[in-house]
């Protein structure tokens, strides 16, 4: 069963009753300004991931890693958002990859790349990452939004998703004016650093880490003062 809270957002006021397997699932639907959408590119991230993981707050944490529960979410609800968020060379060049990568759930990248659950996700690892970090999770999620590059690769790494306070500490340096991680290859070469020093991580506080951050930059990087 899909909950969603419904004392949300005042678009939010149609109802509707959709199908999964042999069931019926009842949906009150507070998603409704999502198929409305008019922003695009990481913007309408910004604001609308918020409005999603509120939306289904009452559902159990297990699902949220459940391909059936987000591919739900993309068909009986927000269908119209999915296509219009993702309205790339890619929708027309290969559909199915197309469908396989936004409407539906593929492996442990699904929380990446599932439209719905894409929203869900960066607004709990931006919450997530506030407990530790100097910034509050809105300016997180802004900047986790802001550098798809960045966000993607990173949460697609184990020992970031483990341990919040290092999605934090790299973002902390981000937001420190730090356009470094704004690279492609400079992404790749500071997250095969930290994976080497993993192994370390649930030992160390805070600042510890986030010092990790700074000594795998390059040296012009290792002057910030964040903590001082």
């Amino acid at each position: 069963m899909i909950q969603l809270n419904n004392e949300l957002d005042d678009l939010a006021t149609q109802r509707g009753i959709s199908p999964y397997g042999e069931r019926e699932i009842k949906l009150d639907s507070p998603l409704d300004s999502l198929n409305k959408l008019k922003r695009k590119g990481p913007w309408s991230d910004v604001h609308y991931a918020p409005f999603l993981h509120q939306a289904i707050a009452d559902n159990p944490s297990e699902h949220m890693n459940k391909g059936w529960f987000w591919s739900s979410i993309n068909c009986f609800i927000l269908s119209n958002y999915v296509s219009m968020r993702w309205d790339s060379g890619l929708r027309k060049s290969n559909p199915g990859k197309f469908v396989k990568r936004h409407w539906l759930w593929i492996g442990a990248q699904g929380r990446l790349w599932n439209a719905s659950a894409r929203l869900w996700w960066l607004a709990e690892y931006a919450q997530r990452a506030s407990e530790f970090s100097v910034h509050s999770a809105e300016t997180l999620l802004n900047a986790m939004a802001d550098n798809r590059e960045l966000y993607t690769r990173t949460m697609s790494r184990g020992f970031a998703v483990r341990n919040p306070a290092v999605i934090a500490a790299i973002y902390d340096v981000v937001l420190e004016g730090n356009t470094y991680l704004y690279k492609y290859n400079n992404v790749l070469q500071l997250l095969m650093s930290l994976k080497i020093k993993a192994d370390t991580f649930d030992v160390l506080d805070y600042e510890e880490l986030w010092q990790i951050v700074i000594n795998s930059l390059p040296p012009r990087y290792e002057t910030m003062s964040l903590f001082q």
